[in-house]
C-alpha cells in the first residue's frame, strides 16, 4: 500500500532528490520527468537535430544527431547534420569524417558538399578541396549564394583566379546582386588586376546597395591603400561616428583610425580606437563567412 499525504498517493523508496528535480507544485512531476516526456513525444531525433542546426544550436544538434545514429547508424540525414554541426563548432576533422560517411550512404546536399570541400581545405587537402568545389560550381543545382561560398573556399586554398571565375558565374546568374560585384572586386585585387578594376566593381556594388556599410568601408579601405586619403575620408563621413558601432572588422578600424590621425582628425581617430578596444575585449566569434569590410586584403 503506497504511502499517502491526505488522499494523494506518493511513491516511496527514494530518500533524496537531485536539486535539478524540483517538483511542479501543481502536479507533483519533476522537471526531469517533464523533459523526458517532451523527448518521448518528439521521438524523431533526426528532425530535432536539423531544427537545432537551423537555429544555430550546434551543440544540441550534435547530441540529437548522435541519439538518432545510436538507433540507426545508417541515418544519412542525421550523419549529415552531425558533420555540418561539428564543422560549425570547429571540429573540422570529425566533421569531415561524418560527412564522408554520410556520402557513402547517399549523396550529400549541395551545401554539405561545399562545406565538406571547405573542410578539406582547412585540413590542407587542397587538391581534393579544389576539385570538389569546382565540381559543385558546374553542377545544375548551384545558385548565386552557393557560388559565393565556393569562391570563398577557393580563395582560402590560394586559388584567387578560380574564385574570381566562380564570382563571374554568379554575376551571370544574378547581375543585380550587389554582393556579387563586391566580392568580385575583392578577388580582382587578389588576382593582381589594376586597382581601377576593383574600385569600379565595389562602386557598382554601392550603387546597387547604397546603404550597405560594409561596402563603404571596403571602398574606403581600397582608397587608403592607394593613398587617396581625402576620397576615403569623404566616404567615411557617412560612417563615423553615426554608424561606427556597426563596424566589426578590427583591421579596418585600425586602418581608419590611422587615416584620421594622418589627416589630423584626432576626435574621430580616438572614436575608432575606442571601438577597436571594445571589440578586443569581447569573446571572439567564429564565422564561416568571408569578411565583407575589405574589398581586397
Amino acid at each position: 500500500m503506497p504511502a499517502t499525504t491526505g488522499s494523494r498517493p506518493w511513491k516511496v523508496g527514494r530518500s533524496r532528490r537531485s536539486p535539478h528535480d524540483s517538483r511542479n507544485a501543481t502536479h507533483g512531476i519533476t522537471n526531469t520527468t517533464i523533459l523526458i516526456l517532451i523527448r518521448q513525444a518528439m521521438t524523431d531525433n533526426t528532425e530535432l537535430a536539423q531544427r537545432e542546426y537551423d537555429v544555430k544550436g550546434y551543440s544540441l544538434a550534435v547530441q540529437f544527431a548522435q541519439y538518432a545514429l545510436a538507433r540507426d547508424p545508417d541515418d544519412a540525414a542525421a550523419m549529415t547534420t552531425l558533420g555540418r554541426s561539428l564543422l560549425k563548432l570547429g571540429d573540422v576533422s570529425s566533421g569531415v569524417d561524418a560527412l564522408e560517411r554520410s556520402a557513402l550512404i547517399r549523396p550529400l546536399c549541395l551545401d554539405a558538399r561545399i562545406e565538406l570541400a571547405i573542410g578539406y581545405g582547412t585540413l590542407q587537402r587542397t587538391s581534393l578541396s579544389r576539385d570538389l568545389l569546382m565540381a559543385v560550381a558546374v553542377s545544375d543545382d548551384v545558385d548565386t549564394a552557393a557560388l559565393l561560398k565556393i569562391a570563398a573556399g577557393l580563395e582560402a586554398i590560394d586559388e584567387p583566379r578560380l574564385a574570381m571565375e566562380a564570382c563571374r558565374q554568379a554575376g551571370r546568374r544574378s547581375p543585380e546582386t550587389a554582393e556579387v560585384h563586391f566580392q568580385m572586386g575583392h578577388y580582382a585585387g587578389a588576382c593582381g588586376h589594376p586597382v581601377s578594376v576593383s574600385e569600379a566593381l565595389v562602386r557598382h556594388a554601392i550603387d546597387l546597395d547604397p546603404d550597405n556599410l560594409h561596402y563603404q568601408i571596403g571602398l574606403s579601405s581600397l582608397l587608403i591603400r592607394v593613398e587617396r586619403y581625402r576620397e576615403a575620408v569623404s566616404i567615411l563621413d557617412a560612417v563615423v561616428p553615426e554608424r561606427l558601432d556597426e563596424v566589426t572588422c578590427e583591421c579596418c578600424l585600425r586602418r581608419i583610425a590611422n587615416l584620421f590621425f594622418d589627416v589630423d582628425d584626432v576626435p574621430r581617430a580616438k572614436l575608432c580606437a575606442a571601438r577597436l578596444s571594445d571589440l578586443q575585449v569581447r569573446p571572439a566569434v567564429t564565422s564561416g563567412s568571408p569578411r565583407k569590410e575589405t574589398a581586397s586584403s
